[in-house]
Parts: C-alpha cells; structure tokens; sequence
C-alpha cells in the first residue's frame, strides 16, 4: 500500500498549511550540486541539500516574511507529523520481532530482538556512564529485517522474519537510540571519535534550528556540521540577525537542552514531506528536486521542529551541555548570486561545560 495525503487524521490543519505554501508546482528544483562545505564533510551525508547550482523558473523564492515567535504553521506542522508518527507506530507493532545477535568489539555476543533492542540499550547494559557517554553507533548488518519503509513502499514486510534480500553489508551510523534491524556488528561511539563530534554538532544544529524557528518563523534550509560546530541558514527577508537576536538564540537553545526533547526518526513519503513543509518554499523546492515520485525517506523531530534528515542522532538534546553562537554573517540561496539572501547562523556546542 502507498500512503498519501490520506494517513493525515486532521484535513483542516491539512488545508491551513497547504495554503501557507508560496511556490507554485514547478517551481525552484535545485540542482545535484554541493558546496566546498558539503565536500568537506565525511561520506555520511546527512541532510537534504544543496549549495549551488541552479533553481528552475525563479531565482528568488522566499517571498514576503514578517519574523513572528511561535508562528501557527508549527503547530500544524506536529500534528500533521503526529498522525505519521501513529501510523508508523502501528506498522513496527505489527512487524515480527525475531532474535537477533549483536557482537561487539571485544567479540562478545548480546542477544536482543530485532525492533526492539537499541545500542543504548546494549552500552545500558555495559554501564551506566557508557550509555551517557556514547553520541552514535557504527552497524554492520550480517542479516537485516525489512520494516517500516518497505511497508511504505508496497513491499513485503516480512510478517514471518525471513531474512531481507538486500542485506546491508557497509558499516553505517546508526541512532543510539533507534531499534537495531537484525544481526549485527556493533561499534559504540563517543564524542572524542570524530564521527560523534559530527553528530553531536549535527543534533546541535536542530537545536539552533528549533530556536530560529520558535522565536522568528525563520523559514530554514541547510544546517550541516562542520569541522568546528555547524551552521544553519535560514530565509527572514530583510531582517538580519543582530546581537540581541544571537543572545535570544542562546538563550532559547539552553532552554531546548533543559528540556531534554527525544531526537524522532521518521519515516515519511515524499507527499508527506510536501505537505509537512508548505510553508517552507526551500524545504519545498529540495524535496521535488530531490525526491523520486513515490519514495520514502525520514525527517528527525526534537520538541516542534521537524527537518529532512538522514541522521543519525543524539538520544535528546539534554545530551548538549555547553551552547554558544559563535558568529553570523549573510549567505545565498544555493550560494549563487541573485538568488535569495539568507541569514547563516554558527555555534559550538560541547557534552560538558568544562570543554567550551
């Protein structure tokens, strides 16, 4: 079965949100190309894209913005992705949940269930200050289940736990809390390993972004790690990001770690990242140049904000306890000229208060 419009349980916020989008069908499709930034970055590819190349049918997409705290598209928003998330739910509770191994580094095999077990729970298992510790995982599939996505995509989701043809042979990283798929290798890594600095900057940047979001409508689109913090770039007109603006921003992004909010791995079709950011005319342009007719792929959510997203991520943000913006400055839209101006935003962030 392919799910559409149709898995949303409240058409009326539906139809605000649709009304709020700006680009008309066709309308800015970015091209396939990456900026020295994105080049400059490990292979784990994390978010959907882009920093050059051409839009299609207009350069300048944004349209009229009036910065606003706590703008109403939010709110749509988490309900729309609310409805995703029931409906996933329910297809993981109807997956069979077979026995799986997990052998770590040491060669020491843990039992677990596949859907179930997550590698937080297995560095859980080891100690309690492991499992604060660790920022990611590394995963090696032997024999790996089909789950939610294939069920999204009409295929089988294999009710009797046979083994998935297309096992996944590569080592990849994989959320510490996210339920492992099936036998594997397993690698738990911490923030002194350069992969958990990128995802712990990456988490960071969500936060950063959820701040932009709440307190200025900012409408975002591309927020990377980098090799010393990240960044996000965001469309708020002719507004420019000030000092006080930045202090608010720190501000907000302390408030957001306190909270603790669960990083959320989503799996949704490309109608329903279409619909989700329809207020949003960048996240909209990347989604239909990126995005094949009737695929899946996921968004990560954390409190109300929601973005494309690959991952993987931190566990909650209560896992960032040093937060500072480091510097602003301007930037463009897909970093060619006469395209949109946008505001770019830079921060680090640290697990502990002593390293900032």
């Amino acid at each position: 079965m392919h799910f559409a419009s149709a898995v949303f349980e409240n058409p009326e916020a539906l139809a605000k949100l649709a009304a709020l989008n700006p680009l008309a069908e066709g309308a800015a499709a970015p091209s396939d190309g990456s900026s020295s930034a994105q080049a400059g970055r490990a292979t784990n590819k994390r978010t959907i894209t882009s920093s050059s190349g051409k839009t299609v049918g207009a350069d300048r997409i944004g349209g009229e913005f009036r910065a606003e705290a706590e703008p109403q598209w939010l709110k749509e928003r988490d309900e729309l992705l609310g409805s995703v998330m029931k409906r996933n739910a329910a297809l993981v509770e109807n997956l069979e949940k077979p026995p799986i191994s997990v052998t770590l580094p040491d060669g020491k095999v843990v039992e677990g269930s596949a859907w179930v077990t997550s590698p937080l729970d297995i560095a859980t298992s080891i100690s309690k200050g492991l499992a604060q510790a660790v920022c990611t995982a590394s995963v090696k599939y032997s024999k790996r289940y089909e789950g939610v996505a294939a069920a999204m995509v009409g295929m089988a989701t294999n009710p009797d736990g046979d083994e998935a043809e297309s096992a996944d042979a590569e080592w990849e990283l994989w959320d510490i809390g996210r339920p492992l798929e099936g036998d594997c290798a397993l690698q738990l890594i911490k923030f002194d390993d350069p992969r958990g600095k990128e995802v712990f900057w990456h988490s960071s940047a969500h936060i950063l972004g959820e701040a932009l979001e709440t307190l200025y409508g900012a409408r975002l689109t591309h927020g990377p790690p980098t090799d010393g913090g990240f960044f996000y770039d965001s469309y708020m007109g002719a507004t420019a990001v000030t000092q006080e603006m930045s202090s608010a921003l720190e501000k907000k992004a302390k408030s957001i770690a306190d909270q603790k909010q669960p990083y959320e791995r989503v799996v949704v079709t490309k109608e329903e990242c279409l619909q989700l950011f329809a207020s949003n005319p960048f996240k909209v342009a990347l989604i239909k140049g990126k995005l094949p007719e009737g695929s899946s792929t996921t968004v990560y959510k954390c409190g109300p904000f929601v973005d494309l997203c690959k991952g993987p991520h931190l566990p909650t943000t209560g896992r960032v306890k040093a937060f500072a913006v480091t510097k602003t400055s301007s930037a463009l839209w897909l970093g060619k000229q006469g395209n949109d101006d946008l505001q770019r935003v830079y921060g680090i962030t640290f697990p502990d208060k002593k390293e900032m």
